[in-house]
């Protein structure tokens, strides 16, 4: 009883220091950017050593890579949770994109830095947005089901919103504003009419 006891202390000790971790590379990361950003500069913030750091992550790209990989997890849980609270596919677009934004808003440096590397973590980028077109395929299926959507080829839509919500993205968070909710609006307005008036 005692060992199972230490383990789970010894768990709950090394998920903290993991958290410590990443909470101390998203400041260092924001405040001097990728590159300036040195190993020493993040286990400090962490209060551990660097060797300790070596423990938790063979290098700083290692620990980039799961930065990006959590951010897009707490991503897609928020706009799933935002969905579950309405029905239709049109409300549930909206509610998503509201959610979107608010979370770049929220998270404004971290998607700072994934957004501004450059080109260095394409392939990541590459695998976190199949994860969201992926979501976009269901979401556009079911909306042309339901007769909210029209008949597109859903693949074609879901790769553009998700290119076109990225793009947006990483614009806006440069900029003072306009509000997440009105950014969250503007999008949800185009996504579903395009350039032309609507009708009515």
């Amino acid at each position: 009883m005692a060992a199972v006891v230490n383990l789970t202390r010894y768990q709950q000790r090394r998920e903290k220091t993991k958290q410590d971790l990443l909470a101390a590379a998203r400041k260092v990361l924001a405040e001097r950017g990728y590159h300036n950003a040195k190993i020493i500069d993040i286990a400090a913030a962490a209060d551990i050593g660097v060797g300790t750091f070596y423990l938790y992550y063979p290098t700083k790209d290692a620990l980039f890579l799961e930065m990006v990989e959590e951010t897009a997890r707490l991503l897609k849980e928020r706009i799933d949770e935002a969905r579950l609270t309405v029905e239709g596919a049109v409300e549930k677009m909206r509610v998503a994109n509201h959610a979107f934004f608010c979370f770049a808003e929220e998270n404004r440096d971290l998607l700072k830095i994934i957004f501004g590397h450059g080109n260095a973590f394409n392939e990541l980028l590459r695998t976190v947005y199949g994860m969201f077109v992926e979501d976009a395929v269901e979401r556009v299926a079911d909306g042309i089901e339901r007769a909210e959507f029209r008949a597109l080829q859903s693949h074609i839509v879901a790769n553009a919103l998700v290119g076109m919500f990225a793009q947006v993205v990483s614009w806006w968070i440069d900029q003072e504003g306009p509000s997440a909710s009105y950014m969250a609006e503007v999008m949800t307005d185009f996504a579903l009419h395009g350039l032309t008036p609507k009708q009515g």
